[in-house]
């Protein structure tokens, strides 16, 4: 494990250092696929960093909210930034209206940036995990595999690397099938792959979220994810062999 990074006389936190380097080397990304779909790539920074902004914002605020009663008596606390006093669902629902309404106003076509920004999120994936591998966060299961990795005397999978791999592969098969039968088909095709990849990942980890009677949250939310993929896969396939159809007679 590697906690920290020392640059100079400075010790960075490896997994926030990574995280960062991530999300810029996503946006660098989009917006070269961007480009290469007709859209101006400067809207993909703009809306990158006007979501981060309202993301952290809106992460915080859902946190304050959530724990109302800590924080009354002395509302200043809730200027504090603390990686633990986030919440991640309200951030990315401000951060998605913050960047549709950045879209709508600046007329790019969704669709055409979600192509874009597909590509970009693969290769976050890849970077984020290996950062977390080295920071130690988001630790795998325990087990005696040969390629288990040894953390505080206990040998456990690495799941980050198996993200980070998993990672590879979808940009690798986005890569693969760059054309496009119709707008908003390689986001799909990414929402898809990554749902599948941690419906067989999950299990791997040390403390996976549990609701009912053992259901893993995330494999329920990857399954609802690969419905609606599929969906909106069947639907679009359907309505462009049906216009295809109509225009052969």
């Amino acid at each position: 494990m590697l906690p920290t990074i020392l640059i100079g006389p400075v010790a960075l936190p490896t997994y926030p250092l990574f995280l960062l380097v991530a999300y810029w080397a996503s946006l660098w990304l989009a917006a070269r696929q961007a480009e290469r779909l007709g859209l101006d790539g400067d809207h993909v920074y703009n809306a990158g960093l006007y979501g981060l902004l309202a993301g952290i914002i809106g992460a915080r605020l859902g946190f304050v909210l959530a724990h109302w009663e800590n924080y009354a008596p002395n509302l200043m606390q809730a200027l504090s930034l603390s990686r633990s006093a986030l919440s991640p669902g309200a951030g990315l629902i401000t951060a998605g209206l913050v960047v549709l309404i950045y879209l709508q106003r600046n007329q790019v076509p969704i669709n055409d940036f979600l192509d874009a920004a597909a590509y970009g999120a693969a290769l976050a994936i890849v970077i984020a995990n290996i950062g977390a591998f080295l920071g130690g966060e988001a630790l795998g299961a325990v087990t005696t595999l040969p390629w288990a990795v040894e953390i505080t005397g206990i040998t456990r999978h690495p799941v980050q690397l198996y993200e980070s791999a998993a990672g590879l592969l979808i940009l690798g098969i986005l890569f693969l099938i760059r054309s496009r039968p119709w707008p908003g088909f390689t986001f799909w095709c990414f929402v898809i792959l990554y749902s599948l990849s941690r419906l067989g990942l999950e299990i791997f980890r040390a403390r996976p979220y549990i609701i009912g009677d053992g259901y893993l949250a995330v494999q329920i939310l990857a399954l609802m994810a690969i419905v609606v993929g599929l969906a909106v896969m069947a639907h679009n396939f359907s309505r462009n062999s049906s216009t295809m159809s109509s225009e052969s007679l």
